[in-house]
């Protein structure tokens, strides 16, 4: 068999496992696979928290058994801003992922304190702000044991 042919079914068998692993998740969790919901669901299991019918709420995507409700945003740690579109949540989340897709940090905001930080963008017609000003007025929130 040449290189070229040995390639081609190599990268065949890695889109079978990514199409296995991609339905198997949608099975368990009735949503499609993207990074954001990976945040959400390591937020979850960091904090203990219920996701919102496990579909996207509007306002907040995870609820405490206080009843609190949070809003997560999962950004590359290059990525300039963190954009909102309300401040309907009582705590924002901003999670970093790893290239591999596991979680490096986690960050806490009260909407309070986002609402300060936040400046509405017209263009945009969203809240934004650096994800350097969101981790600097947020508490970083210690991982668990969960993360690798």
């Amino acid at each position: 068999m040449n290189e070229e042919h040995a390639s081609a079914e190599h990268s065949q068998e890695t889109v079978a496992l990514a199409v296995e692993a991609l339905v198997r998740f949608k099975r368990e969790f009735n949503r499609d696979l993207t990074p954001s919901v990976l945040a959400e669901l390591y937020v979850a299991r960091e904090l203990s928290l219920v996701p919102v019918d496990l579909c996207n709420h509007p306002g907040y995507d995870l609820l405490g058994n206080d009843g609190k409700r949070y809003q997560v945003k999962q950004r590359g740690e290059n990525v300039l801003n963190v954009d909102v579109n309300n401040f309907d949540f009582d705590y924002l989340m901003l999670v970093n992922l790893g290239e591999d897709y596991a979680l490096k940090g986690m960050w806490r905001l009260p909407v309070g304190d986002a609402q300060k930080l936040f400046v509405f963008r017209e263009k945009f017609r969203k809240y934004q702000a650096t994800q350097k000003a969101v981790k600097a007025g947020s508490e970083e929130v210690a991982l668990g044991q969960h993360t690798r």
